[in-house]
């Protein structure tokens, strides 16, 4: 426990504590609260797929930092070198970015790359993403600090893309 002053203190509570699960009932409370703790129901935060050729895994996609009520996610792709610039990473995401929005109706889709990844700045440009932030010497890398870019694409943005490249 900690006294504040006479009349507070902070204690540690249990999860789910009644009183407070009580208190962010309340409108007021809940709007700036986020989902993890509005939903905290075990749903997961991530969904990662291995990518294989033939028996052997390649590399890995995933839907990552979750936002199941905001319907979003980070999307992330890796590959081992020798299967890099082979069209691979592009079918790839375009499928994740379909089952994405079309299977788990998700409305956004959000990606990080690292500013001197110059082919993955280039593949999400391809596919559409927009180009949101800079998250300025985010990113450590040996002995030096790099900007991490920050992308996103809306569900309409990406069904409008599918359509050009029907065209």
């Amino acid at each position: 426990m900690i006294i504040l002053c006479k009349e507070m203190v902070l204690k540690t509570l249990p999860q789910n504590h009644p009183e407070i699960l009580k208190i962010i009932e309340d409108v007021a409370v809940s709007k700036y609260l986020t989902e993890k703790w509005l939903y905290q129901e075990p749903m997961p935060d991530s969904i990662i797929f291995g990518i294989e050729a033939g028996e052997e895994i390649i590399g890995e996609t995933a839907l990552k930092n979750i936002r199941w009520y905001n319907r979003k996610a980070e999307l992330s792709l890796f590959l081992k070198p020798e299967f890099q610039g082979k069209k691979i990473g592009t079918e790839v995401l375009i499928k994740m970015m379909n089952y994405a929005f079309n299977t788990l109706n998700f409305y956004r889709l959000e990606a990080e790359v690292i500013d001197y990844n110059e082919i993955s700045r280039r593949l999400v440009e391809k596919l559409n993403f927009t180009l949101e932030g800079r998250l300025r010497q985010a990113k450590y890398h040996d002995g030096k600090y790099y900007d991490i870019l920050r992308y996103g694409i809306l569900k309409h943005e990406f069904e409008k893309s599918l359509e050009n490249a029907e065209r």
